[in-house]
């Protein structure tokens, strides 16, 4: 390949993984066509792309980006995989696939600058995803205005409470006294002798 093609594959690189500060590299070799074309079709509904790159234009590429110590990693037959939500998102999934296809291998990633190896990499698919900390956030942020509204609430509820509880004993009480008949007077009507 010449120096300029070279350059051309390196600046083209480049323009797909711009924006990224995560990538992990992986190694596919060994893998057949439809074990691949399913495997891409995996990723791709989790939004992650998988790459096949010459290891010399990557590095290039990913030093440009800022993503530099990778080339240790560029070793033999690769591919990048980027995307998703976050690199945990991608991480996963690769991980999940990896059960499936043995040839799988993950060889490592560059995460934010920092250079992970296999073991961290895959420690990655352990850790909630982003959305996963959304919630956890936003559920802990929420519980103590849950539980200020509830302790405001409890007294007017305790008041509700016993005075429906003095109604009801009330409603029971007054038609006890409406069915009892009332005592009648000695003789009404009749004239009293002395």
């Amino acid at each position: 390949m010449s120096k300029r093609v070279k350059n051309l594959i390196a600046a083209e690189l480049q323009k797909r993984l711009a924006g990224l500060d995560s990538v992990v590299v992986v190694d596919y070799s060994g893998i057949n066509a439809n074990d691949t074309n399913r495997l891409r079709g995996g990723l791709r509904k989790k939004n992650v792309r998988l790459t096949v790159v010459p290891n010399a234009q990557a590095a290039k590429a990913l030093k440009a980006l800022g993503l530099s110590g990778a080339d240790t990693l560029l070793v033999g037959t690769n591919a990048l995989a980027y995307g998703g939500d976050s690199v945990v998102d991608v991480v996963k999934e690769l991980v999940a696939q990896a059960r499936d296809l043995e040839k799988l291998r993950i060889k490592g990633s560059v995460v934010e600058g920092r250079l992970f190896d296999r073991k961290a990499t895959e420690a990655l698919a352990d850790m909630p995803t982003r959305k996963e900390l959304r919630a956890t956030i936003l559920a802990q942020a929420l519980a103590p205005a849950g539980r200020l509204a509830g302790q405001i609430v409890a007294p007017g509820r305790r008041v509700a409470g016993l005075v429906q509880a003095v109604l009801q004993k009330k409603e029971k009480e007054t038609p006890a006294k409406d069915a009892a008949p009332e005592p009648a007077s000695p003789a009404a009507g009749v004239p009293e002798s002395n």
